[in-house]
């Protein structure tokens, strides 16, 4: 086995860093349901129903595009209830040199995947987020030293670099 892969709900999408990074023949792609990040906020149904049927979707494209997908559905009983437990037991079945995803936009989650490293037992390659006009790092540049954060003259420039 070479390496997981784990995509998150909010990031579906083929152009992912993770998967720009990983080789379909070897690597296999990790995607699930889970009860600690239905239900961590107060979800509305609705938007969690929608969320879990985009996944299927894409888990179907990834595997029509020659993916291997492990893909753990919603079930309250499930035994893996966090993300964390559904890597965890497929790194004890499928032995990954390495899991590797890409920058999650939720600091929750994200200083959470940051220490799996050690609760797992195997490197952790976390990689940029390219989907965006920005990265953290740029707009941390921006903000330092400003008295105020006004969104408004942050999208001013955001919209320069493009040419809008």
């Amino acid at each position: 086995m070479a390496n997981l892969i784990l995509i998150l709900g909010d990031q579906l999408s083929p152009q992912l860093s993770a998967l720009a990074k990983a080789d379909k023949h070897q690597d296999q792609v990790v995607m699930a349901e889970v009860y600690d990040e239905a239900s961590y906020t107060n979800h509305h149904k609705k938007k969690l129903a929608f969320i879990f049927s985009a996944m299927r979707h894409f888990a179907r494209e990834l595997e029509q595009d020659g993916w291997r997908v492990h893909y753990q559905t919603y079930h309250p009983d499930n035994p893996d209830k966090s993300l964390e437990a559904v890597v965890a037991r497929l790194t004890n079945e499928l032995k990954p040199d390495a899991l590797m995803t890409t920058e999650c936009g939720e600091w929750r989650l994200h200083s959470q995947i940051c220490q799996w490293h050690e609760s797992l037992g195997i490197p952790v390659e976390i990689h940029p987020d390219t989907r965006f006009v920005c990265h953290k790092e740029e707009f941390a540049t921006w903000a330092k030293g400003r008295k105020q954060l006004r969104m408004e003259f942050f999208y001013r420039e955001m919209r320069k670099k493009p040419g809008y």
